[in-house]
């Protein structure tokens, strides 16, 4: 028992990395789902275009120009800004227009020269403010109408350039008809909402047990911690045992403690669940802790201290929660980054976590999912942890 208390005291030593990696960024993974949910709340299902402001600088003065002004001025608002290049920076810098065009001089007559000729057509110059998509969605845009102006050109060689700006602003002018349909989830707002955070959660887990759980390890490893205890009556293996004990319980309490944050910070969406689904869950998001559990202890066996600890813990906590879909779904990824994802503990708990809260009734083929995914990050555990005891028997012998 002694060995026990004195592995939790060395954790208790350093309070801060707790806080800071088993609360506050549980806290953060609450906060980040809360915030997604209230901005999809307000969602409208009316489609808006884009609101930008752009201001353009007519150096040609052809009909064509003109009629490109009367295009943008019909989409977007038009700002006022003096063709001088101070005001022009001045404009962009300080986000009166999100994106400046600058109709180059003689641009009516060489786009329809360049069109009818084959040649590539000249460009509206563009510079870009500080809303980049604003600035994007304009620019594409003002290439539509360039396009549009040089197809007319290219289909009428004996349209002079008000006719080739009529044929434009009137192409330019079709719109495609937009609807906004909202896609209801497999599994509902409060089982995406849980889902959500149990996966950013795995980065809370990760870092905050492998870096303390680890300093328990590194601590007690120590020799001359090492030669103290073994003065005392416990065995060898008792003292590993207690260890590795201390270890174990340090493990299911921050997987409790983020448990605990998600389930409060979330208690609407939990509420709305089957309790028995989220229960599963949970489990499955212990069953998860052990895996951080087994890299603390092989980087330990290594020799690893604090500061390796810490760059281990925050490197695997980015990238197995990554691969977990945290950050940015899988179904957004190419097919190698989905492909290597299935090598991620996180993955399969993941799928655990989602085969029981996107159905409403516990099934034998959801349990049998939900089980074969838990079993296989046990034995990611399990194998980590087997190559830590050898790498440790081979330092101690």
């Amino acid at each position: 028992m002694s060995t026990f208390k004195a592995a939790l005291r060395v954790v208790a030593a350093h309070p801060l990395y707790l806080t800071i990696y088993a609360l506050v960024i549980s806290l953060m993974g609450a906060f980040i789902v809360l915030s997604s949910s209230a901005s999809a709340s307000s969602e409208t299902t009316e489609y808006e275009p884009c609101a930008a402001e752009v201001a353009i600088v007519d150096r040609d003065g052809s009909p064509l120009s003109q009629a490109f002004t009367r295009h943008m001025g019909d989409l977007y608002a038009l700002v006022d800004v003096a063709d001088e290049p101070r005001e022009l920076q001045d404009a962009i810098v300080t986000g009166r227009a999100d994106c400046v065009f600058v109709v180059p001089e003689g641009f009516g007559d060489e786009l329809v020269r360049a069109a009818r000729a084959g040649d590539e057509l000249p460009q509206i110059e563009e510079a870009y403010g500080v809303s980049t998509q604003a600035s994007a969605l304009s620019g594409v845009e003002a290439a539509r109408f360039s396009t549009l102006a040089g197809s007319a050109a290219a289909l009428d060689g004996g349209a002079g350039l008000e006719e080739v700006a009529a044929m434009a602003l009137s192409a330019a002018a079709e719109r495609a008809d937009v609807e906004v349909h909202a896609t209801p989830s497999s599994g509902g707002v409060a089982a995406d909402g849980v889902k959500l955070y149990l996966q950013f959660g795995s980065y809370a887990i990760t870092s905050s047990v492998i870096v303390c759980v680890g300093l328990v390890f590194s601590a007690m490893s120590r020799p001359e911690v090492k030669r103290r205890l073994g003065a005392g009556p416990q065995s060898h293996a008792a003292r590993d045992a207690a260890v590795f004990a201390s270890c174990l319980v340090l493990t299911l309490a921050v997987c409790a403690l983020s448990s605990l944050v998600g389930v409060v910070a979330l208690r609407d969406y939990v509420a709305a669940l089957p309790a028995l689904h989220v229960a599963l869950a949970l489990v499955a998001n212990f069953a998860f802790g052990l895996v951080p559990l087994s890299i603390a202890y092989l980087c330990t066996s290594f020799g690893a201290r604090e500061e390796v600890l810490n760059a281990v813990g925050n490197i695997f906590a980015m990238v197995m929660s990554f691969l977990g879909g945290a950050w940015i779904p899988l179904s957004f990824m190419g097919a190698g980054v989905a492909a290597a994802a299935h090598f991620a503990p996180t993955f399969w708990t993941n799928q655990a976590i989602a085969a029981v809260l996107d159905v409403e009734a516990l099934t034998p083929a959801t349990m049998g999912s939900y089980f074969t995914s838990v079993g296989i990050t046990l034995l990611f555990a399990v194998a980590i942890a087997a190559v830590g005891l050898s790498v440790a028997r081979r330092r101690r012998a």
